[in-house]
Order: C-alpha cells, then sequence, then structure tokens
C-alpha cells in the first residue's frame, strides 16, 4: 500500500486529526453486535479509544474509508466519524462508561443503515438528532425504550472534521439526551436541537457525557 492509495490517505489524515486531540490507541471491533458492520465502506466495524488531558474519547475507525464507487469529489466512504467523550471513558471501555460505548456503536449503525439520509441532513444542518433504544443505558435516561442523542454538538478548540482530496470528512459528536431533552427536539425539530446545544454550552457541558449530567431545559 501506498502513500498514494485513497484508503491509507484517509487512514492517515484521520489519525493526524485524533493526534490533535490526544492519544488514539489500537482499532479494535465493537464491544456489542448493533452497528451494522456490512454497511460500513470496508464490511467490517472498527474502533479507537483516543486518551486526552481530561476525558477519554471512543471513536468510530473505518466510516470514512472509501468505497469502489466514490466518485472524485465525493467525501470518501459515508463522510462521517462519530465519537463519544466523556471522563467515564478515561479507563477501560468495559468501566462506567460502557454504555456510552453502546450508544456509539448503535449510532454507528444507525448512520450506516441511513448514510444517503445523513449526508442530506448534514448538507441542510450542522445538528442532527437520531433516536436509539440505548439497551443498557440507566434507566433514568430512557423514556418508552427510546434514548435520544444529538450528533455534532460542538466543543469550543476542537475541530468538527477534516478534509479529505478537497472533500470533508464530519467528526460528530454523540451527546446522549435526558427524556426531556428528547421531548424537546421532537416537539421543536431543529430549533429544539440548537436550544439544547446552547443550554449544554451555557452549564458548560458542551458535547461531554456522563452519566449523573443533568437536563439541561
Amino acid at each position: 500500500m501506498t502513500s498514494s492509495d485513497p484508503g491509507n490517505r484517509c487512514r492517515r489524515l484521520r489519525d493526524e486529526f485524533w493526534r490533535a486531540v490526544g492519544e488514539p490507541g489500537r482499532p479494535r471491533g465493537p464491544l456489542g453486535d448493533v452497528d451494522e458492520p456490512s454497511l460500513w465502506p470496508d464490511g467490517a466495524s472498527s474502533y479507537r479509544r483516543v486518551v486526552t488531558t481530561h476525558a477519554g474519547v471512543v471513536t468510530t475507525d473505518g466510516l470514512s474509508n472509501p468505497m469502489a464507487t466514490d466518485e472524485p469529489g465525493d467525501a470518501p466512504g459515508l463522510g462521517i466519524e462519530l465519537y463519544v467523550e466523556s471522563v467515564e471513558l478515561t479507563g477501560d471501555d468495559t468501566g462506567a462508561g460502557q454504555w456510552l460505548v453502546a450508544v456509539l456503536e448503535e449510532c454507528a449503525g444507525a448512520v450506516a443503515g441511513a448514510a444517503d439520509t445523513v449526508a442530506h441532513a448534514l448538507a441542510e444542518h450542522d445538528l442532527l438528532s437520531l433516536e436509539v433504544t440505548g439497551q443498557g443505558a440507566p434507566a433514568a435516561w430512557v423514556s418508552d425504550g427510546r434514548l435520544g442523542v444529538l450528533l455534532g454538538v460542538r466543543l469550543p478548540g476542537r475541530s468538527t472534521g477534516y478534509a479529505v482530496d478537497g472533500a470533508r470528512v464530519h467528526a460528530l459528536s454523540v451527546t446522549p439526551l435526558r427524556p426531556e431533552e428528547l421531548a424537546v427536539v421532537t416537539t421543536e425539530g431543529a430549533s429544539g436541537r440548537r436550544r439544547i446545544a446552547e443550554a449544554l454550552a451555557a452549564t458548560g457541558w458542551y458535547s461531554y457525557a456522563d452519566t449523573e449530567r443533568p437536563a439541561v431545559l
């Protein structure tokens, strides 16, 4: 594999992005079986842990790998990588933050299964929302079998993506929502997503996930 190989180039740029954030670990497989690996560009799912000064990150590692059908100027693969960040992820993935990793993997499966829809939504909005089952999440975060998630809440100083051959790869944070926050999104749509993101910023949470985080609205 040479430096001109698209797959190698995508991996190198993705690695550079995360090295600007912290210290990436080795790629690993999923903890569960909900991330739809057959729909990932390589037909297999992969994740990496990134250790930062104040928290731990777990990120997808390959949703943006190139596909044979990519055309010049297209974002490679799905054009997206997802990550979740929390002080609860500074240790092992099977510790206090295991439910956050499970949410990340379920979001990865949802995005992989609706790649075209997500791409169109990102073209119109920089902040998206999903509903997942939240299996394994604390009961206080789940209502009627639904866990709301915001994709793309910004953290000051953190880039929201990077360029590959002139095309954008979006690095979207995964932020679980309390049931009352999901109700705001359900009722208000895009304006509700923005209100919650602004409230998360005002309270200092930004995109950080934490089991004990109170509702901000």
